[in-house]
């Protein structure tokens, strides 16, 4: 059978006071590091998480103001077309409205021109009706010759007029 001494006996406690001694000074140090590392290293993955999620945060709110600018300088585009128009429309207008002043002073100057012309035509045929006058008065003509000669100065007259 099994022989019991007291050296097996001694193992068994040097074991245990080992196994106490190492757990007391070499595995409760060594585990409470390991904890205190696993900590530290998820304190660190947090605040990695915390820094992905407010650079996410800022990365949307740049996205945005971007996005905003865009918008606010087509909308500003926009304006200057919309404003460019205008302009052109005005411009276009004032000079639609220059054209209608040039072209109703032209009427005008041309109605006056007509009128002078007339009345110089009215002149020259008071004139050379004067001037019939005196050559009937210095001839002795028949009525027939008489009546040619009225009929002569008012074609000549109508000539005048209509043309």
């Amino acid at each position: 059978m099994i022989e019991l001494s007291w050296t097996y006996f001694f193992q068994i406690v040097n074991i245990l006071i080992l196994y106490l001694v190492l757990r007391h000074y070499l595995y409760k140090p060594v585990n409470d590091f390991i904890a205190r590392r696993r900590e530290y290293t998820e304190g660190l993955l947090n605040e990695a998480k915390e820094s992905y999620a407010r650079a996410k945060e800022l990365q949307e709110q740049a996205e945005a103001q971007l996005n905003e600018a865009r918008r606010e300088a087509q909308a500003l585009i926009e304006q200057a077309v919309d404003q460019g128009k205008k302009m052109a429309a005005e411009i276009i207008e004032e000079a639609r409205s220059e054209e209608a002043v040039r072209r109703e002073r032209f009427q005008r100057e041309m109605e006056e021109a007509k009128n002078r012309a007339i009345q110089e035509l009215r002149q020259e045929v008071a004139r050379l009706s004067v001037k019939v006058a005196e050559k009937i008065l210095e001839q002795n003509l028949t009525p027939q010759a008489h009546q040619q000669l009225i009929e002569n100065v008012l074609e000549r007259m109508d000539d005048l007029y209509v043309n």
